[in-house]
């Protein structure tokens, strides 16, 4: 089961945590690489709808507010320990790519993109885990 399409304005949240369950969520330390990124995933057949893109600023102001309130369960699935890195990656310059993937073998496409894509780091967000794709 997928969660609802992602928006910017629609971020999924569990227990106060950023939590794209059934996502990749890749970080770029350049808008240009993430254009390619996205370019590249949309030719292999990757939905427009299927990815949202933040800007640093845009994930700071997401961010910054859940970070004081977050609940200590949070921390079971390392969602509270990712979404830090990812806000202090974006107070550096970094923006966010979150992608739908519906099977590994999207999850595989999305990654090696990333890889291919020298982003600075991808995580899969499962219903109880991150997985670390690069």
């Amino acid at each position: 089961m997928f969660e609802p399409t992602i928006t910017k304005d629609n971020l999924p949240l569990s227990f106060g945590s950023f939590k794209p369950t059934g996502h990749v969520v890749i970080v770029f330390p350049e808008e240009s690489a993430a254009d390619t990124v996205a370019q590249s995933l949309q030719s292999q057949g990757v939905a427009d709808g299927d990815i949202v893109r933040l800007s640093p600023e845009e994930v700071v102001a997401q961010f910054k507010p859940l970070l004081p309130d977050a609940s200590g369960a949070s921390g079971f699935g390392s969602e509270i320990q990712s979404m830090r890195q990812m806000y202090l990656l974006a107070l550096e310059g970094h923006g966010l790519m979150i992608v739908r993937v519906r099977d590994d073998e999207m999850q595989n496409r999305v990654a090696e993109a990333a890889r291919s894509g020298k982003a600075t780091l991808a995580k899969k967000y499962g219903m109880l885990t991150i997985e670390e794709l690069i």
